[in-house]
This record gives C-alpha cells, structure tokens and sequence, in this order.
C-alpha cells in the first residue's frame, strides 16, 4: 500500500431534511494491487476501529495480524465510489482529499 487516508467530509444536498448536507467518510487508497473485497474489508476495519476510539497505530496492528478475524467483515459496496485507475508511478497530487 503507497497511500492511505480517510477524511470526513459534508456533501451538498438537496434534500430538505439535510440542510447542511449529508456527512461521508472519503477513503483514499493507493496501491499497486488489491485482493478481492479488500476494500471493503479496509473500510469496514477502519470505520470499527474509529467508532471504538482506538490509537491511531491500531490498524498497522491488524495488518500484521495473521489471522482473518482480527478485521471486520466487508463493508456493503453501497456508496463506495472508485475513483481513478492508473497505471503510472504514484503522484500525489491526482489523491482526491485536498490538504
């Protein structure tokens, strides 16, 4: 994995009953490959581990878990969006969340 970052953020809405916008979880992900529902499942852990309040290094934590049931199951693919797909070195300035 080259880059990951996750950022809360209000999308516009035209709904009345959301006049300040909806709120959303933007997740950048930046790697060479991913296996099949990994994705979801980095979602879903990092959504776990921050509603529970965890260090920050906790994640790095379960990466080098070897076992499966550290993380949490797979996100729904409701709402995840991907943006972009390249086959050039990684460039930070094409990541979606701006500083």
């Amino acid at each position: 994995m080259f880059h990951c970052r996750a950022e809360e953020t209000t999308l516009p809405s035209t709904d009345k009953e959301s006049e300040g916008g909806i709120k959303v979880m933007c997740v950048e992900l930046v790697a060479n490959r991913f296996l099949r529902k990994m994705v979801r499942v980095l979602v879903a852990t990092a959504i776990r581990e921050a509603a529970a309040g965890v260090e920050q290094d906790a994640l790095i934590t379960l990466m080098d878990a070897t076992c499966r049931r550290a993380t949490a199951p797979p996100a729904p693919p409701d709402g995840l969006c991907l943006v972009d797909v390249g086959y050039d070195e990684f460039k930070r300035e094409k990541c979606f969340i701006l500083d």
